[in-house]
């Protein structure tokens, strides 16, 4: 125990003290702060109004009318001897456009002038026209006043939930399988490195022939995940505690993509935190092995590739497979195989998708899978770390004699 306490502690401080993990800890929490305050900065630093400049034969056409039903753009009202300059304004970009209506047999035409070419200007003035129409026809064949109102009330479309809970967002839920492959390959990478690394060291030498490998083992792979863990809680307590103060408003949506991280409880971030952390020390303990066989750390990418390949694999049969049907059969297969089940049981507990019991028998298949590579890892890692030479290949290193 006082072994796995020695290599854990060196192993845990030698990560936190360096200087890449500093600078990536605030880097993260500058990133993503900035991230969260994006849609607020800019709706203060937004343009104005983009002008508009409409002539029209019609007297049904009124501007302020227009400024009240297409208030997303500032509408005003051209002199038609001045058509030629207003071009030129358009032409320069000065205006949004110019936009010349006429009436003709109860029906509208439109000419206009615009660099952008703005769609959504185009499509939004065309359904105000195409409303004023059908008020006009109305009034020509005595259609009530009533009759005319419910002409144009607007359908009403409204997203309902699949379930009762308020469920997380799709979006929410691929950010959060991105940062568990992310942060897997980075902290595994950087376990890989230092084992390569390792190999250059008289005292690891020593070390190797003294002190038990599962000690060695264990003790280097929890130090790291207390490193990460560490920077975990930083990253996280940080972005809360800014949302917390209420600085900024968090956005609701970014583009077309939902963002109700209300929907989030402490059940979902118990769950993630589990997954995410017994999916890093499967992994690990992989990315050990893996390092121990290679001679110098610039062989790594490629004597890792694997182990890269099986992560992107797993976190993509989530999206592929699991999101589109979580209660499918493959996708509760996908949420039980232990290389997987870090990605995919994340996305059945976000969409309310798994029992208490599948959620439990994940977490221990996971555990059990851990601890056996863990035990095969220390079995093999001493080999490769005396090795020296050829870069090992897995079947020689488990067949090698210590």
């Amino acid at each position: 125990m006082r072994n796995f306490y020695l290599v854990f502690k060196q192993s845990f401080r030698e990560r936190v003290t360096s200087k890449s993990y500093i600078m990536t800890t605030i880097s993260l929490i500058l990133i993503s702060i900035l991230a969260i305050s994006l849609p607020s900065i800019l709706n203060n630093f937004s343009d104005a109004k983009e002008k508009v400049l409409v002539i029209s034969n019609s007297s049904n056409i009124r501007v302020d009318e227009l400024n009240k039903g297409l208030n997303s753009w500032e509408w005003e009202k051209g002199d038609s001897d001045q058509i030629s300059n207003y071009k030129k304004e358009a032409l320069e970009g000065k205006i949004s456009g110019l936009y010349l209506i006429n009436e003709n047999q109860n029906n509208y035409s439109v000419d206009y002038y615009s660099k952008s070419n703005d769609a959504k200007l185009n499509s939004e003035l065309t359904m105000y026209l195409q409303s004023k129409k059908i008020q006009q026809f109305a009034l020509q064949n005595n259609v009530s006043e009533a009759d005319q109102q419910s002409l144009f009330i607007p359908i009403e479309l409204e997203k309902q939930r699949f379930t009762e809970k308020n469920e997380v967002s799709i979006f929410v839920t691929y950010m959060m399988l991105m940062f568990i492959l992310m942060a897997i390959m980075m902290y595994g990478t950087t376990i890989a490195t230092g084992v390569a690394s390792e190999k250059a060291s008289r005292v690891m030498e020593v070390m190797v022939t003294k002190v038990n490998p599962l000690a060695m083992i264990f003790g280097k792979v929890f130090g790291i995940a207390l490193a990460s863990l560490v920077q975990f809680t930083a990253f996280f307590g940080a972005v809360a505690l800014y949302l917390k103060s209420g600085i900024v408003e968090p956005a609701t949506s970014l583009g077309n993509f939902e963002l109700n991280l209300s929907a989030l409880t402490i059940q979902h971030c118990v769950y993630f935190f589990i997954f995410f952390l017994l999916g890093y020390l499967l992994y690990a303990f992989i990315y050990a092995v893996f390092g121990s066989m290679v001679s110098r750390p610039e062989e790594l990418n490629g004597t890792t590739m694997p182990i890269t390949i099986i992560l992107m694999a797993s976190a993509f049969s989530g999206i592929l497979f699991v999101i589109d049907d979580p209660t499918s059969i493959l996708a509760k297969a996908l949420a039980l195989f232990p290389f997987s089940s870090p990605f995919n049981m994340v996305i059945l507990v976000m969409t309310n998708s798994a029992s208490l019991i599948e959620i439990i028998t994940s977490i221990v298949l996971l555990v059990i899978t851990t601890f056996i590579l863990g035990y095969l890892a220390a079995k093999v890692y001493p080999k490769g770390i005396l090795h020296f030479g050829e870069s090992l290949k897995l079947r020689q290193l488990w067949t090698r004699s210590s």
